[in-house]
């Protein structure tokens, strides 16, 4: 019976000592070292992208600021960066450039030092970048701190990345240290789909929470690849995936300040309340204007790798 990419990375973490994981035990995207922060993710062709269809540009862009998405659910400051590539026959030094200018936009944008990398054969092209960062506080935001009566907040609108923006996304950093700084007790960037990743906070805080299916920020992207099918588009905006936007808890009595904070530092940014976080361990229950609601259908939660 196959594994699916949780129970396998599960598997994995089992053979390792406690003794020899590092401190928060591998339970995040990014490790957390005192106040350094480190992530890695590759993309493999075929698998994350086409060159057929993505321009090199985007294809470097989308390398590193997947990377930064992740320091970003840290609350932290990304400083330095890798780059390992696997180059099969017939990729030209020119088009390599091209990668390399798309990541020179998000280095620039955020003054994260290139300190190196690797090139080796193989029998398709794959680019992994390792990010180095640090914590925006004493300490980095982890998905274990929610608590019942916090708020759910989210970034942005949901779904229909695949449209084109999964390649072209803005990385949260600002917003996720301003968030770290402000008090929030968990965080999590939306690369799997919003309800696969709001999941992870459920579990590592062994909470649950109450949804409003009708605050849920559906983009305009999710509702034109629904055609117009309100159930469609949003479930595109739960299940999707690749949004890149930050899913965020907050005390209660930090909810009124952080939201008109939040409207004066980003203005351009949208900022949802979707629900809070209730007692029951991992129970999703939903609600329509506070009412119990019939949950969504959905074909999945989220994206998971196959193996």
């Amino acid at each position: 019976m196959k594994s699916s990419e949780f129970e396998l990375i599960q598997s994995l973490i089992r053979e390792i000592p406690p003794a020899l994981r590092e401190p928060a035990g591998l339970q995040d995207d990014t490790a957390i070292l005192g106040r350094v922060l480190l992530t890695t993710d590759a993309m493999v062709e075929g698998v994350d992208f086409s060159r057929r269809t993505a321009r090199p540009e985007e294809i470097g862009r989308k390398a590193l600021a997947i990377n930064l998405s992740d320091i970003a659910a840290m609350g932290g400051k990304p400083l330095y960066f890798t780059v390992a590539l696997g180059l099969p026959a017939g990729i030209r030094p020119a088009w390599l450039r091209r990668v390399y200018r798309g990541m020179m936009l998000w280095a620039k944008r955020y003054q994260v030092i290139c300190a190196g990398g690797d090139i080796s054969k193989a029998s398709q092209f794959f680019i992994n970048v390792t990010v180095m960062g640090r914590t925006a506080g004493n300490k980095a935001v982890l998905r274990s701190g929610a608590r019942p009566g916090n708020w759910i907040g989210v970034t942005g609108r949901l779904g229909g990345s695949l449209g084109g923006r999964h390649l072209t996304f803005k990385p949260r950093v600002e917003e996720g240290a301003w968030l770290a700084r402000r008090g929030v007790t968990s965080m999590i960037d939306i690369s799997d789909g919003f309800l696969q990743d709001l999941e992870h906070i459920l579990e590592r805080s062994a909470a649950g929470c109450a949804l409003e299916t009708g605050a849920i920020p559906v983009s305009t992207a999710a509702r034109r690849r629904a055609r117009g099918n309100t159930g469609r588009a949003l479930a595109g905006a739960l299940s999707d995936g690749e949004d890149f936007e930050l899913i965020f808890t907050v005390p209660a009595v930090k909810k009124i300040a952080l939201e008109k904070a939040w409207r004066r530092a980003f203005p351009g940014v949208l900022l949802s309340w979707v629900g809070r976080i209730t007692p029951e361990k991992q129970k999703v229950r939903w609600l329509f204007q506070g009412r119990p609601a019939v949950p969504p259908r959905l074909a999945r939660k989220g994206y998971q790798h196959a193996l």
